[in-house]
């Protein structure tokens, strides 16, 4: 019994030791994964909190070595729910710190209720400051990209405003000049003509020919309209 409690002592003695060697995540490495992650291209002009999810997180000791702060391969945006490595090369170790990162920044939103097909002007759209890590990853941030562009799906008000909602309001308007390839079997010609409706690439214009006779075709791209004689 005596063996048992002098082993038992001893194990216990050693298992303490171990742990002695460890600390919770030391402010100075906290200090160091913050100003990583701000200087992150990520993040870069944002103000960004870090929030530390576990806080009865260790670090083993870097005895002789220096601590290096990454981020895991693959992450391209540094933001959100994610894990920054933190390892001792020295003494071989490495341990994932899982972190949480707000990036507060501008973004564009609706002003108003906006519908499906909306051009959307100066009065519609409005800027507003948010967590950025929160938005779909084609928000706008600036709102000159939105202007002469069209809604492809209706936004209720103080809703956020991605590249994918837009659309081209047109590549070709009403009276531009255009120039049209008449596409017939074994043969194509091209001509000079006026556009009589507005349309974007793929849709149908109607399209005035210089003898004044009008024709519809297809947008083929911006300024070029195809029309199919066969």
């Amino acid at each position: 019994m005596r063996f048992f409690r002098t082993t038992f002592f001893a194990c216990l003695i050693q298992c303490l030791g171990v742990v002695s060697t460890q600390a919770a995540l030391p402010p100075d490495i906290e200090v160091s994964i913050k100003k990583y992650i701000q200087k992150s291209p990520s993040v870069n002009g944002l103000r960004v909190e870090v929030e530390f999810n576990d806080s009865n997180q260790t670090i083993p000791a870097c005895l002789g070595g220096t601590i290096e702060i990454a981020s895991p391969p693959g992450v391209l945006r540094l933001w959100g729910r994610t894990t920054i490595q933190v390892r001792c090369a020295k003494a071989a170790w490495m341990i994932n710190v899982p972190v949480h990162i707000r990036a507060f920044g501008d973004y564009v939103v609706a002003g108003r209720y906006l519908p499906m097909g909306q051009k959307l002007e100066i009065g519609d759209i409005r800027v507003i400051e948010g967590d950025l890590s929160t938005l779909p990853d084609d928000v706008l941030r600036n709102p000159r990209a939105a202007y002469e562009r069209a809604l492809v799906r209706p936004l209720q008000m103080g809703s956020p405003i991605g590249l994918n909602d837009l659309k081209e309001s047109s590549v070709i308007k009403v009276g531009d000049p255009v120039r049209i390839q008449l596409m017939g079997k074994d043969f194509q010609v091209s001509g000079e003509g006026t556009a009589q409706t507005a349309g974007l690439v793929g849709d149908m214009v109607r399209v005035r020919l210089l003898d004044g006779q009008i024709l519809q075709g297809k947008v083929l791209r911006p300024g070029v309209i195809g029309i199919n004689m066969e």
